[in-house]
């Protein structure tokens, strides 16, 4: 339990360790100061391999300024940055700092962050081309559908190594559920889907678990899953919401590469 006067201690360390290759400070309930010492020390430390400041209170702030610190780690393969509070802001820097580092990435972790559909654009970018990646988790945000199509249309394309996608707990619906599970139960290696938690309807269960009907053991529990859950919010009421075949068409369609 660091805190941030630990954590910029420790950052006094780590400006001194430039061979760096392994870095973990995780639950020790550093706040935004800490966590941009932190990340500010880091950026000294081009040989890092793997990352991990889950479970602190960074914040926006600091997560903005960890993704000025990424660009310098050509070599990182594991990223764990669940459970920072980083909302959109934070989420959409650090993503867009990634897409341009860490070519031969294998592990992205951002869960529990308040993420939702507005910064699914810039994840699906940085997803889009790490071929390298094995494990996504983006479990415990606010992605929806429009997020996970964006997410499962990154994945698509290659991503031979993937092995598991977690969007667990994100207000999913049938859409979203049937279009990520499209995305991958044909990879060659892959071991398992989980999106329960969500709000899919029985149909959609059913179309979902129909695919994965010869490889029943890739598709996680759907027990948690709740079809009555929610209905679509009041806002998207007005604005005349789309059935789940119109959001999957409308969405599927949408160029998720970001401009330079």
């Amino acid at each position: 339990m660091t805190g941030d006067e630990g954590a910029v201690a420790i950052s006094e360390m780590v400006k001194h360790s430039s061979a760096l290759e392994d870095f973990r400070c995780s639950s020790t309930r550093v706040g935004a100061d800490g966590g941009i010492a932190l990340a500010e020390a880091l950026r000294i430390c081009k040989h890092l391999k793997r990352l991990d400041l889950r479970d602190n209170m960074f914040g926006v702030e600091a997560g903005v300024s960890l993704s000025k610190s990424l660009y310098a780690f050509a070599d990182l393969t594991e990223v764990y940055l669940s459970y920072l509070n980083l909302e959109d802001e934070g989420a959409e820097a650090l993503a867009n700092a990634l897409k341009e580092s860490a070519p031969s990435l294998e592990v992205m972790d951002m869960a529990g962050n308040d993420i939702t559909a507005k910064a699914a654009s810039s994840l699906a970018a940085c997803i889009a081309v790490k071929q390298f990646l094995t494990i996504l988790n983006l479990s415990e945000n606010e992605l929806k559908d429009e997020g996970a199509i964006l997410i499962g249309k990154a994945l698509e394309e290659g991503h031979g190594q993937l092995t598991e996608v977690d969007l667990s707990t994100n207000s999913l619906r049938r859409a979203g559920a049937r279009y990520l599970a499209q995305s991958v139960v044909h990879k060659p290696g892959f071991k398992l889907l989980n999106i329960n938690g969500n709000y899919i309807s029985d149909e959609g269960m059913d179309e979902v678990k129909d695919m994965f009907k010869n490889c029943s053991s890739m598709l996680g529990s759907l027990d948690e899953n709740d079809p009555d859950g929610e209905d679509l919010d009041d806002e998207a009421e007005e604005e005349g919401a789309f059935n789940d075949d119109e959001l999957e068409s409308k969405l599927k369609d949408l160029d998720i590469k970001q401009e330079d």
